[in-house]
C-alpha cells in the first residue's frame, strides 16, 4: 500500500509520509524542509490504495469524502484545512470521491461532503453536508473526545 500524500508548506511539492510506526523523519524531496509537523497541520491525501493502512494507524482521525465539483466540499475545505493546523489531537485527511470509487463505495458514500470520524481503526461517527465548524467541533468532541 502507499503512503499518505501531504504537500509541502514551503514548496508546495507532494510528499508521501512514511507510516507513523516506522519512526523515519519526514522531508520534502524538493526542498528538503521538515514535514514531520504537516501530519498534524495538514490534511492528508487518501487514496484507494493508502485507505485502510491511515485508518488502522490508531489515530483519531476524520476523513473528508469531497469532490471537486461540489459546493459545499469547497466551502468546509477551509474549516477542515484549519482545524488541521490548530488541533493535534486529531488527524485531518481527505478522500476524492471521484477518483477513489472504491473507499466511497465501501463506505456507502451517497452524498457528500461526509465527514466519518475513526478511532483505532473503527468507524465511530459520520456528518453529513456541508455543516459549519461547531458543528465539525461538537462532533469529534462526541464520537473521538
Amino acid at each position: 500500500m502507499g503512503d499518505p500524500v501531504v504537500r509541502c508548506a514551503s514548496c508546495g511539492q507532494a510528499n508521501r509520509l512514511p507510516p507513523l510506526a516506522t519512526g523515519k523523519k519526514a522531508v520534502c524531496g524538493k526542498c528538503k524542509e521538515p514535514l514531520e509537523a504537516l501530519r498534524l497541520r495538514s490534511p492528508v491525501t487518501l487514496t484507494d490504495a493508502t485507505f485502510d493502512a491511515t485508518v488502522v494507524s490508531g489515530q483519531s482521525l476524520l476523513v473528508d469524502f469531497w469532490a471537486a465539483w461540489c459546493g459545499p466540499c469547497r466551502t468546509i475545505a477551509p474549516i477542515i484545512e484549519a482545524m488541521a493546523r490548530e488541533r493535534d489531537d486529531v488527524t485531518f485527511a481527505k478522500l476524492n470521491v471521484d477518483e477513489n470509487p472504491v473507499s466511497a463505495s465501501r463506505f456507502r458514500i451517497s452524498g457528500i461532503p461526509t465527514m466519518i470520524l475513526f478511532k483505532d481503526g473503527v468507524e465511530k461517527g459520520r456528518v453529513v453536508g456541508g455543516v459549519g465548524r461547531r458543528e465539525l467541533e461538537a462532533a469529534i468532541s462526541r464520537h473521538l473526545g
